[in-house]
């Protein structure tokens, strides 16, 4: 009976701590929002499960949850970032694992490539563990030379567990969310879809986050 106490008790003071990080990243998301001028959500209004399945870390396994959602224009560019979470496993051998997410859309479709960081290797999907090649510090298949292009620009995230992948119009950049850098983040996440997707010189003008009408939740 002291035994199953202590347990109860332990599990008690365990999901009040996660609690009560969950709420004090939620406000400092929402403030991290506030200074970039864009817009923030504690829940996820662009159902994204669905909405970007087709990348490998959103389909990497079950119960896929997103929140903590910024999204607006972010340097020209339409930009999401939201905290992800998807259980592996059942049962007493389920974990959780959890990611702070950036995606980038574009104007057009991309080469594809995906670029898994060697820190977080043992949350490969398969698709990397067959690799066409390493770079740096990512184990990456599609288009070489799409490969080097974001290796050239991720820069010092190579440190921190981030990967990379460019599906469709959109580049997402994504890192364990034990690692820090939100704000950077989310800057080099759009200094990579420049990258792969230059800005046309022709028109080089961006619209800023005030003069952004497109991107409200769907309804």
């Amino acid at each position: 009976m002291v035994l199953l106490t202590g347990v109860l008790v332990a599990s008690v003071i365990s999901f009040g701590v996660m609690a009560l990080r969950q709420v004090r990243r939620t406000r400092a998301t929402g403030r991290e929002a506030h200074g970039l001028k864009m817009r923030f959500s504690a829940d996820d209004p662009f159902d994204v499960p669905r909405r970007y399945a087709d990348f490998a870390l959103i389909c990497g396994g079950h119960s896929p949850k997103a929140d903590n959602v910024i999204y607006g224009r972010l340097g020209g560019r339409r930009v999401r970032a939201f905290d992800f979470r998807y259980e592996v496993g059942h049962g007493t051998r389920r974990m959780t694992r959890h990611y702070a997410v950036v995606v980038v859309e574009v104007e057009r479709d991309l080469p594809r490539v995906l670029m898994w960081n060697d820190d977080d290797a043992e949350s490969s999907p398969s698709p990397t563990r067959s690799a066409d090649g390493h770079i740096a510090c990512w184990s990456y298949r599609g288009d070489p030379e799409a490969a080097v292009a974001l290796k050239n620009s991720l820069g010092d995230l190579m440190s921190e567990g981030a990967s990379v992948q460019t599906c469709g119009a959109g580049v997402m950049l994504f890192a364990p969310v034990r690692r820090r850098g939100g704000r950077r983040r989310l800057m080099e996440a759009v200094r990579a879809a420049d990258t792969v997707d230059p800005p046309d010189r022709d028109h080089p003008e961006r619209i800023s986050p005030e003069q952004d009408v497109e991107n409200r939740p769907p309804e």
